[in-house]
């Protein structure tokens, strides 16, 4: 069961990570993004940063989208990262029942137009991609960790 699709610029990290995987009683991450999906080396490192007992499969946005497809509706908790809105919106796009997203540290980049809350930063790109997501029906909410205040994207009229 796909408990939450997350953007998070640090993918794995931390309290972050471990908040978000025991309050929602996570088995999978699946990380998907075509760069570190080749970097063995980020995989590694990012496989030290999750949970124990908590398994994770990082790859490209198609084989994730795959992936994703097989967990829809069995019994394993799974939370899908990515590092940026547009491959999010992808998977939104391209598999049925996820139907909200949640935004989480996107720093500041040289593209960055609106600082939404606390580490969340958007370029003109992102803000016509959660635009459109919203018209179509999707939740865009904005909460860095799961005890943190649900904010909704629609509401920032960008």
């Amino acid at each position: 069961m796909i408990k939450l699709l997350r953007v998070d610029d640090r993918l794995i990290h931390g309290a972050v990570a471990f908040s978000w995987t025991k309050q929602l009683s996570i088995s999978l991450i699946i990380l998907a993004n075509d760069k570190i999906a080749k970097d063995d080396f980020q995989i590694m490192t990012l496989d030290i940063a999750k949970p124990r007992g908590t398994k994770l499969i990082c790859a490209n946005i198609v084989d994730s989208i795959e992936e994703i497809k097989k967990h829809l509706t069995d019994s394993v908790n799974v939370m899908i990262v990515t590092n940026n809105i547009l491959d999010a919106a992808n998977i939104l796009e391209e598999v049925p029942g996820i139907k909200s997203l949640n935004l989480g540290g996107l720093r500041k980049k040289d593209d960055t137009v609106e600082n939404l809350i606390g580490a969340i930063a958007v370029s003109r790109a992102d803000i016509d991609i959660c635009n459109g997501l919203v018209n179509k029906g999707y939740e865009v909410e904005l909460r860095l960790i799961p005890d943190g205040k649900k904010t909704y994207f629609k509401d920032y009229k960008l």
